[in-house]
């Protein structure tokens, strides 16, 4: 995609950008206050989210302060949601836009068993299919998780 400049460039505006001409990314389990979370049936691992910004931009600081932040505490309560629903052994967290150039954030949790151990996660070397009752799981992890956000903050004002 980058060898071609002018695709690239119509890739990384809205009217070109694939999650924005469909108005939100596939396999969305929850809508937080400035992203989705998104876990599709086939995975690289069994936890793993990617939190999608709701503004189309392709780089973080390209975010208002606010905005930034509001996208990082949606990350945040993400991964800290799997975090307690899987105890893994370590989160990680990838960033990249390669392909779609739209700010998000992949979210895996890691396992001391996983196919990953001691190196980079690959998807081409393996992936899972997750039942509706996992997917299931993660939505209400996320959703249970967002609604206590919600009722911190409104406590506090």
């Amino acid at each position: 995609m980058w060898r071609n400049p002018a695709a690239w460039a119509k890739r990384r505006q809205k009217a070109g950008c694939p999650i924005c001409r469909r108005g939100r990314p596939r396999d969305v389990v929850a809508v937080l206050s400035a992203s989705w979370a998104s876990a599709p049936s086939r995975a690289p691992l069994p936890g793993y989210v990617a939190v999608v910004a709701k503004r189309h931009v392709v780089e973080p600081f390209e975010l208002s302060a606010s905005s930034r932040h509001a996208f990082w505490e949606d990350v945040m309560l993400v991964a800290k949601a799997l975090s307690d629903l899987l105890s893994p052994a370590k989160m990680n967290y990838e960033l990249h836009g390669n392909t779609i150039p739209h700010l998000h954030v992949h979210v895996y949790p890691r396992y001391v068993d996983d196919p990953f151990v001691g190196g980079p996660i690959d998807p081409r070397r393996a992936s899972f299919v997750r039942t509706r009752d996992e997917l299931l799981r993660i939505r209400r992890a996320i959703r249970d998780a967002s609604m206590r956000a919600r009722r911190r903050q409104s406590s506090r004002r």
